[in-house]
């Protein structure tokens, strides 16, 4: 019998959350069951919950989620399926330049819409069949952040498929990426070049508010995720490389509450009302949570949040994800090859590192502590007309 070993390849997975197939309550319905049925998104005990899901949201949820999707649908899907698709590709062209020998692969994935895990394990088999497989699996949430509800989940549904194969591959899967060079360099970027835009049209920037995807406060407290501390790298790393705004002007801050369990705080709708009241009129709004612009980022911030804040008498003004921006494709490019094929120093060598004393600032996090009061003390109000 003739053999011939594979080739050296990675087979890169970038692993994106999904959206409904469709801007319908039954679209919705089944994209609910799924998202929500799953215990890492929601961890409450499994009777209990299953009571709520299919008694109380299921039957009126849909209908409304429907109508929030339906602004943001295109006609034919959403932007966080196009831009997902969009930049898996210049991902793989930049890499057809800075790995012309073809050690690295890449496709994407969702865990809620087409193509699904499966279908990566079924392409990699074919593959193997073919003689042309890869010799390992790296797998790259697109969350930039670990939590046990994105990252987790992931994992899961990995492991899951993976009980089901006879052959399984070497494998590696990265759990955060909101400390690389590439991230936070080009999320710091997206943001200077808003202000400059912004002032080019008479617009001083008061206030940056970055929010975040929120997250039930027990989750950090008593489970010991470690989302919250990833927030607050991610925010301190960022804020300190704008060269457009003082790092005292910004504020972190947590949106998308859902159910009535306390979540991280300060919440964003309520800073920024706050921050009205004390004479802020121009509010710049960023959600380092996401890569790619999705209905939290789009309708959330980008409607609902600025349509609020022209009723409290100030305007809010959104940063777009990085979602197919030229540079951040190149430079991820870079970066997954270098998870791919680089040594541990290379890996080391393409993160920022805080200090322990940077952690002084971080703010502590409890149950009954609601962070608004805390989040207004710490704001000073000049204007910042005169900044740079």
């Amino acid at each position: 019998m003739m053999y011939t070993p594979p080739k050296r390849k990675t087979k890169v997975v970038f692993v994106q959350l999904g959206s409904p197939v469709e801007p319908t309550p039954k679209a919705l319905r089944k994209y609910l069951r799924d998202f929500l049925g799953d215990p890492r998104v929601i961890d409450l005990p499994r009777w209990k919950w299953n009571i709520i899901l299919n008694c109380f949201v299921l039957p009126f949820r849909p209908k409304k989620s429907a109508r929030l999707y339906e602004r943001i649908w295109d006609g034919k899907s959403f932007p966080l399926i196009t831009n997902t698709e969009n930049f898996t590709e210049k991902v793989r062209s930049e890499l057809k330049i800075i790995d012309p020998d073809g050690y690295v692969e890449v496709n994407h994935a969702f865990l809620l819409s087409p193509p699904y895990v499966n279908e990566v394990y079924d392409s990699w088999e074919r593959d193997i069949k073919d003689g042309c497989g890869a010799t390992k699996l790296m797998v790259i949430p697109m969350f930039p952040q670990y939590s046990e509800s994105t990252i987790a989940s992931g994992v899961d549904a990995l492991a899951k498929e993976l009980s089901r194969r006879v052959k399984i591959p070497t494998f590696e899967v990265i759990t955060n990426f909101h400390r690389t060079h590439a991230f936070v360099d080009n999320f710091a970027r997206r943001i200077d070049e808003k202000v400059i835009a912004l002032r080019t049209e008479q617009t001083q920037i008061d206030r940056l508010v970055v929010s975040f995807h929120g997250m039930q406060k027990r989750r950090i407290t008593s489970k010991g995720d470690d989302y919250y501390r990833h927030c607050y790298e991610t925010f301190r790393l960022i804020v300190d490389r704008l060269k457009e705004l003082p790092r005292d002007r910004a504020l972190m801050t947590f949106q998308s509450r859902f159910g009535s369990e306390e979540w991280i705080t300060p919440y964003t709708e309520q800073v920024v009302e706050g921050l009205v009241e004390k004479g802020d009129a121009e509010i710049l709004v960023c959600s380092p949570s996401f890569v790619v612009d999705c209905l939290e980022t789009t309708d959330e911030l980008g409607y609902e949040l600025v349509n609020d804040a022209k009723e409290w008498g100030a305007n809010v003004h959104t940063v777009d994800c990085l979602n197919v921006d030229e540079q951040w494709c190149r430079d991820f490019a870079k970066y997954t090859l270098t998870q791919a094929e680089g040594s541990a120093q290379d890996k080391e060598d393409i993160e920022y590192i805080l200090k322990p004393e940077d952690y002084q600032e971080m703010p502590p996090l409890s149950l009954g502590d609601d962070g608004f009061q805390r989040a207004m003390e710490a704001t000073s109000f000049e204007s910042i007309g005169s900044q740079p």
